[in-house]
C-alpha cells in the first residue's frame, strides 16, 4: 500500500509554471501558497530555474498580514556560482531594504513605503497584487509599485495604472477557469494578469519594453481557499 500523506498545515495551493518568450521555454517557477496558523496571515513561496534575463536559479518568499499588506520579502538570486540576498522589510511607514552579494559593498536603503505594492517577474508577487486590489469588475486606479530590478535586485518606484476588466470564463492550458482579469500599464512596460478564485495566477505576461513574457500554469493543486 502506498502510503498518501496529507498536505502541510496550512497549504493553500502549489502551482508549476513554464516561463516562455515566443515557442521558447526560459524556464520554470514552483509556487506554493500557505495560510499561517492562527490568521496571522500567509506565506508564499517559489523556487524558479531561469535562463532570462541571465542564467540562474531564485528562491523567493513573501510573508503578509491578514489583510494582504506585505511585512518582508526576500529573494536569494544565483548565478554563476555568485549568491546575492535581498530583503524588503515593511517598519511602520518605511521600506527597509538589504542587499547583499559576494565580492560588491552591500546596498542599504529605506524609502517610504505609502502603501505601495511589489513588483517582480513571478508569480507569487502576482498573488499578493491581486489581493491587494480592491478594484471592483470594470473599473481602474493609480497605484505606486516598488518595481524589482533585475539583475541588481534594487527597487524603484513607479506610478502606474491598473484596471480591472469584466470577469469571464476563459479556457488555458489545463483547463477553464472561472477568471479575474487585471492589467497594469506603466511608462515602458504592461503587465497582464488572469487569477482564478483563490487569487492563483493562471496566466501572466510581462511586456518589458520590446519583450514579452510569459508564464503558464501547467501544474496546479488547490486544497482549499
Amino acid at each position: 500500500m502506498i502510503a498518501r500523506c496529507p498536505p502541510a498545515e496550512g497549504l493553500i495551493a502549489t502551482a508549476t509554471y513554464y516561463l516562455r518568450q515566443g515557442p521558447r521555454k526560459l524556464g520554470e517557477e514552483a509556487f506554493q501558497f500557505f495560510e499561517l496558523p492562527d490568521g496571522r496571515g500567509y506565506h508564499l513561496q517559489s523556487f524558479l530555474v531561469l535562463q532570462w534575463p541571465v542564467s540562474h536559479t531564485q528562491r523567493v518568499t513573501l510573508e503578509l498580514d491578514p489583510a494582504w499588506r506585505y511585512r518582508l520579502a526576500r529573494i536569494e538570486w544565483e548565478a554563476d556560482k555568485q549568491v546575492t540576498l535581498a530583503r524588503y522589510q515593511i517598519e511602520g511607514e518605511s521600506l527597509r531594504v538589504r542587499i547583499e552579494a559576494a565580492g560588491r559593498r552591500s546596498v542599504e536603503l529605506s524609502s517610504p513605503w505609502d502603501g505601495a505594492s511589489f513588483d517582480y517577474p513571478a508569480a507569487l508577487f502576482a498573488t499578493a497584487l491581486c489581493k491587494q486590489l480592491q478594484l471592483p469588475p470594470g473599473d481602474n486606479s493609480e497605484i505606486d509599485l516598488v518595481r524589482i530590478m533585475l539583475p541588481s535586485l534594487e527597487p524603484e518606484r513607479a506610478r502606474c495604472t491598473c484596471a480591472r476588466l469584466f470577469d469571464h470564463q476563459q479556457t488555458f492550458e489545463i483547463g477553464a477557469f472561472s477568471v479575474r482579469e487585471f492589467v497594469l500599464r506603466g511608462a515602458t512596460e504592461l503587465v497582464h494578469i488572469w487569477v482564478d478564485e483563490a487569487g492563483v495566477p493562471l496566466c501572466l505576461e510581462r511586456h518589458e519594453g520590446s519583450e514579452l513574457v510569459r508564464f503558464d500554469l501547467v501544474r496546479y493543486r488547490l486544497f482549499r481557499y
